[in-house]
């Protein structure tokens, strides 16, 4: 990787978490208060990946990995990938962060096999941890990174 797309790719992640920030905090609270129901959790999951600029996937796994709602795309749920055991992804395998946002390091995606970084958010509800929220980017799709 060349040092111009690994600052890029730096710039990016900082300026991608702080716009993440509050938007995936308040998704998780909403995902929360709707983790026990599939049909509820995947329309609060389409709302809220078109509230995410340049997201590509937007889905909740529960606290081993396992995803427990289908993907929310910005064209609508694909059911696909429900069932997924992600535990072994790179993005699951960082600790997240006391403040419950964590972005991931850049990966290559397994489906798409393009250049990848994913939000994963911490899901809490009357102080239980119930999973994460996980919002996927292109990184090629990125404003900083896309002409890289």
């Amino acid at each position: 990787m060349t040092d111009t797309l690994k600052k890029s790719i730096a710039r990016q992640r900082t300026a991608l978490f702080n716009m993440l920030v509050e938007p995936m905090a308040y998704l998780a609270y909403r995902c929360a208060e709707v983790w026990d129901d599939k049909v509820e959790l995947d329309r609060t999951l389409i709302e809220g990946v078109r509230s995410l600029p340049n997201s590509t996937f937007l889905y909740a796994l529960d606290t081993t990995g396992v995803q427990i709602s289908d993907n929310a795309s910005q064209e609508g749920p694909i059911a696909a990938d429900f069932g997924r055991d992600r535990s072994r992804r790179p993005y699951l395998r960082e600790p997240v962060p006391e403040s419950g946002l964590l972005l991931s390091d850049a990966y290559i995606s397994l489906g798409a096999k393009r250049p990848s970084l994913t939000a994963v958010q911490r899901v809490v509800w009357n102080g239980a941890e119930l999973g994460y929220l996980d919002a996927d980017f292109d990184l090629r799709r990125l404003p900083l990174t896309r002409k890289l």
